[in-house]
C-alpha cells in the first residue's frame, strides 16, 4: 500500500464519508454565516432607529395607518386559533359584514409563528420583531443564495445588502407582507437544483419547493404571484441555457415538480378555498395601473428615501406618475452592464436576463418617461389579466430586481478581488462602497409612541360584554384614522366593532378600503375634522338608531382624538346620559340612541 493510500486509510471519517478537514471547513463556513446573520439583524435594528428603545410601546408611524393594520392582523391569528374560529374570515372588524382575511394583507404564517410573543408581550413588539426579521433575514437569505455562485463571503454579503436593504425595501417599511422576502431567493435556488445540479433526491427537493411556495402564499399572496411569474421565466431560461445537459433528466424533473404540487396543495387547501370561494371576496382591480407602475427614469432618479439625492433629482421624481420604488442608482447599473459585457458565464447571463425582465415588467403596461405616458404597450399588458396576476402591482417587482442586481454586483466584486494587483483590489473595495452609498437611506426610520388608553390594556375592558359590539370613536377608517384597530388588538379582541381599514367588495362593483359610509360614520367624521355637531333632529336620531341596530351596538367608547370635548358632548346628547370616565376613555355601556334629549 502506498503512503498516500495509508494516510487516506488512517484519516478519521464520519458517517457521511467526509474527512475531519471537511467537517472543520463546514464549521468555519457555519460560523461565518452566523456572523453574517447577526450583522444583518444588527443593521436592521439600526435602520428601525428608536423603535428598539421601547419595542413594546413604539413602532413605525405610531402604530396607525398600515402599521396599525398589521398590528391587528398579528393579534387576530392567535386569537382566532385559540378560540377555534376560522382565521380566514372575521366579523370582529366591519361588523356585521366582516372581512375576508385572504383578500387582505394578512400574514397568517408569521402571525402563527409569533403567536407566543404576541400573547405574552403584545402585538406591537411582534410587529417590531417582524420588521427586524424582514430586513435581516431577507439580506441573509440573499447572501446565502449568492454564495452558491460567488465564493467570497464579502462579495455575497454586498449582494445581500442590495437585496435586503434596497430602496424598494425601505419604501415599504410599513408593509411587512412585502418586505418578508427571505424565501424568494430559495425558489430560484431550488429551480437550479431541480433542473441543473440534481444532487439530492427529487422527492426531497420537490417537497421543499412546495413548502417554500406555500409559505410565501401565507406571507403575501401578491408576492407569491410575482414569484410564480418569475419562477416560470427562470424555468424557461434554465431550460434554454442547459438544454443539451437536460436530456435524460425528464423523470427526475417531473418527479420533483409533481411532489411540489402535492405538498403545496396539501398545505394551502383551506386558505385557497377562502380566497377563491370565501365570503367578502374582491372582484375588481385593487390598484389602478397608473398608480402601480413606474417611470423609466425612476431607475436612476433618487428619491427622498436616498441619502444621496440632489434637489434637482427630487424635483424630477416629483413629476413621475405612480411608484418610485424601482430606484437602483447609476453606479449599480454601470456595474451590472460591465459585468454582463465582460463575463458570459451562465450565472451572469441568466442573472442579467432576469434583472432586465424584472425591470421591464415593473414599468407596468405603458412606457412612462419623465412623467409622460407613451401609447406603446409593454410586456406587462400581456400578463396583467391572468388570474394569478390580476391584483398584483407591477412596481412590486422592484423587490425582485435587488436579488439579481445584488448577484451581479457580487460577481463583479469577486472578479476584481481575485484578479490580483493592488489597483484591482482597491477597486473591489471602492465599487461596493459607491454602489451602496447611492442606495443607503438618509437616516434611520422614524418611530413614535403607540398611544393606547389604559382601558384597553387593563381589566377595564372586561367591563364590556365578551364578544359584544362596541362603537369605538374615533370611528376606524382607512389610512391613519384606524387607531381603534390597534386598541382592539391590544385589548385581545375582547369586542367586535363596526368600521375599519381593510379591503373588501364594494356593492357597486369596486373595491372598498373602509366600511361604506353611513349617517353615523359621516357625522362622527365631521366632528373629528373640526366641524360643528349637527342638530339632533328626530329624523337624524332615527337614522343613527338604525345604524346602531344594524351594527348591533351595545357600548360606545370615546378615546383620545381631536375635538374630544365636542365629541363627548355630542354623544352625551345622542345617548341621553353622561359617560362613565375610566382609564383614559369615556364609556357608555348599554348604549341606545335616546329618542329626545334628556335634561
Amino acid at each position: 500500500m502506498s503512503a498516500p493510500a495509508a494516510a487516506q486509510r488512517q484519516r478519521p471519517r464520519y458517517l457521511d464519508g467526509r474527512s475531519l478537514k471537511g467537517l472543520l471547513d463546514r464549521l468555519h463556513a457555519g460560523r461565518a454565516q452566523l456572523l453574517m446573520l447577526l450583522a444583518f439583524l444588527g443593521l436592521a435594528m439600526l435602520l428601525l432607529g428608536s423603535t428598539w428603545t421601547s419595542p413594546t410601546t413604539r413602532t413605525l408611524g405610531g402604530g396607525v395607518g398600515d402599521p396599525g393594520l398589521f398590528t391587528w392582523f398579528l393579534r387576530w391569528t392567535p386569537f382566532a386559533i385559540g378560540r377555534r374560529m376560522s382565521p380566514f374570515v372575521s366579523d370582529y372588524l366591519n361588523h356585521p359584514n366582516g372581512i375576508n382575511l385572504m383578500w387582505n394583507t394578512w400574514l397568517p404564517l408569521p402571525g402563527l409563528l409569533l403567536s407566543p410573543l404576541t400573547l405574552f408581550l403584545g402585538p406591537v413588539l411582534s410587529l417590531n420583531v417582524l420588521l427586524t426579521l424582514a430586513y435581516g433575514l431577507s439580506a441573509w437569505s440573499a447572501y446565502l443564495a449568492i454564495r452558491r455562485y460567488v465564493p467570497s463571503h464579502g462579495a455575497a454579503a454586498c449582494g445581500g445588502l442590495v437585496y435586503g436593504f434596497s430602496p424598494a425595501m425601505i419604501g415599504h417599511s410599513h408593509h411587512p407582507n412585502l418586505i418578508l422576502i427571505f424565501l424568494l431567493p430559495w425558489l430560484f435556488v431550488l429551480l437550479d437544483e431541480i433542473l441543473v445540479r440534481q444532487r439530492r433526491s427529487p422527492v426531497w427537493l420537490g417537497a421543499t419547493l412546495g413548502a417554500v411556495a406555500a409559505s410565501q402564499l401565507l406571507i403575501s399572496a401578491e408576492l407569491f404571484a410575482g414569484m410564480v411569474l418569475l419562477g416560470l421565466v427562470l424555468l424557461v431560461m434554465l431550460v434554454v441555457v442547459h438544454r443539451h445537459s437536460l436530456r435524460g433528466r425528464g423523470l427526475y424533473i417531473a418527479t420533483a415538480f409533481a411532489v411540489s404540487l402535492v405538498v403545496f396543495e396539501l398545505l394551502v387547501v383551506w386558505p385557497l378555498r377562502a380566497l377563491i370561494a370565501g365570503p367578502a371576496r374582491v372582484h375588481s382591480d385593487i390598484t389602478e395601473e397608473v398608480r402601480g407602475s413606474s417611470d423609466l427614469l425612476a431607475f436612476i432618479t433618487p428619491t427622498r428615501l436616498s441619502a444621496i439625492a440632489p434637489e434637482m433629482a427630487i424635483r424630477l421624481g416629483d413629476q413621475f406618475v405612480g411608484s418610485k420604488e424601482t430606484y437602483l442608482g447609476i453606479p449599480l447599473l454601470i456595474v451590472v452592464a460591465v459585468v454582463f459585457a465582460r463575463r458570459r458565464s451562465p450565472v451572469v447571463r441568466i442573472g442579467f436576463a432576469m434583472l432586465v425582465v424584472c425591470m421591464v415588467l415593473s414599468l407596468g403596461s405603458r412606457l412612462r418617461v419623465g412623467g409622460l405616458v407613451s401609447p406603446a404597450l409593454l410586456p406587462w399588458s400581456a400578463v396583467e389579466s391572468l388570474p394569478v396576476l390580476w391584483h398584483m402591482v407591477p412596481a412590486r417587482l422592484a423587490l425582485f430586481t435587488g436579488l439579481f442586481a445584488g448577484l451581479l454586483l457580487a460577481v463583479a466584486i469577486d472578479d476584481l478581488w481575485r484578479g490580483g494587483g493592488w489597483r484591482r483590489r482597491v477597486l473591489a473595495v471602492a465599487t461596493p462602497v459607491l454602489v451602496l452609498a447611492f442606495l443607503a437611506p438618509p437616516a434611520p426610520l422614524q418611530s413614535t409612541l403607540v398611544v393606547t388608553p389604559p382601558f384597553f390594556t387593563s381589566s377595564g375592558v372586561s367591563t364590556l360584554p365578551r364578544d359584544g359590539v362596541a362603537l369605538v370613536v374615533p370611528f376606524p377608517r382607512k389610512g391613519r384614522a384606524n387607531q381603534a384597530m390597534v386598541w382592539q388588538a391590544q385589548a385581545g379582541m375582547w369586542f367586535k366593532m363596526p368600521g375599519g381599514y381593510f379591503l373588501g367588495p364594494d356593492p357597486n362593483g369596486g373595491t372598498l378600503r373602509e366600511a361604506p359610509p353611513t349617517t353615523t360614520s359621516r357625522t362622527l367624521d365631521r366632528i373629528q375634522r373640526g366641524g360643528p355637531p349637527p342638530d339632533l333632529t328626530p329624523a337624524l336620531r332615527r337614522r343613527i338608531a338604525g345604524d346602531f341596530a344594524r351594527w348591533e351596538v351595545g357600548s360606545v367608547i370615546l378615546g383620545p382624538m381631536p375635538h374630544r370635548r365636542v365629541m363627548a358632548g355630542f354623544l352625551t346628547d345622542l345617548l341621553g346620559r353622561p359617560p362613565d370616565r375610566l382609564a383614559g376613555v369615556e364609556l357608555w355601556a348599554d348604549a341606545t340612541v335616546a329618542p329626545t334629549t334628556r335634561r
